[in-house]
């Protein structure tokens, strides 16, 4: 594996205690908005290390890539709509992640239960 691709996994982990102490956080928090703010930030913080996972499969080379086939004429481009938030931007990389299941992802990940926190729904 790449060095980047470590580096990244490292920062993934960082996230990873940094979500579960704000969500520690917000189960002692007292004013609702404070809460409210709170539950916000982790939430947001739980889709970056999720979208990350992309992000490090593509450094790392786990990825198969490819570049998109030309548009046909009078045809209407295909949508590259996805839970991954990067996959626009992997796309223009020549990433296609559409042809990897979630399962293929994760296989390739490894044990997404030192990554993922426990109910993940991702």
């Amino acid at each position: 594996m790449s060095k980047s691709a470590t580096a990244l996994r490292e920062a993934v982990e960082f996230e990873k205690k940094a979500l579960e102490k704000y969500q520690e956080a917000a189960a002692m928090v007292k004013h609702p908005e404070t809460k409210e703010s709170i539950e916000k930030i982790a939430s947001e913080k739980k889709q970056t290390i999720e979208s990350m996972h992309w992000v490090i499969m593509a450094e790392a080379g786990e990825i198969e890539t490819e570049k998109p086939a030309p548009a046909v004429e009078g045809e209407e481009p295909k949508s590259s709509a996805s839970k991954c938030p990067f996959s626009g931007a992997l796309a223009e990389m020549g990433i296609d992640i559409t042809k990897m299941s979630k399962e293929e992802a994760m296989e390739k990940m490894g044990d997404m239960s030192k990554i993922f926190p426990e109910g993940s729904d991702s």
